[in-house]
């Protein structure tokens, strides 16, 4: 979908860039929604993440094609 310069950056901040640049659109909102509150639960850590949410993503995709819930 695009293109981000990801260079010098933090994971904080990479994660951004990718959804802002490289996310298709219909994910989008997901990814932005997955990424706030993965800050706001993860508050001090470098790389925060919900690892079982995150997983599920593959799941979905793998069982029907889509990783949309």
């Amino acid at each position: 979908q695009g293109l981000a310069d990801l260079r010098g950056l933090a994971p904080r901040r990479r994660a951004r860039q990718i959804i802002d640049h490289c996310a298709h659109p219909d994910y989008r909102p997901m990814l932005e929604d997955y990424h706030q509150r993965a800050l706001a639960g993860s508050p001090g850590r470098h790389t925060p993440h919900l690892i079982d949410e995150a997983l599920s993503w593959h799941t979905r995709y793998l069982g029907g094609g889509t990783m949309k819930p």
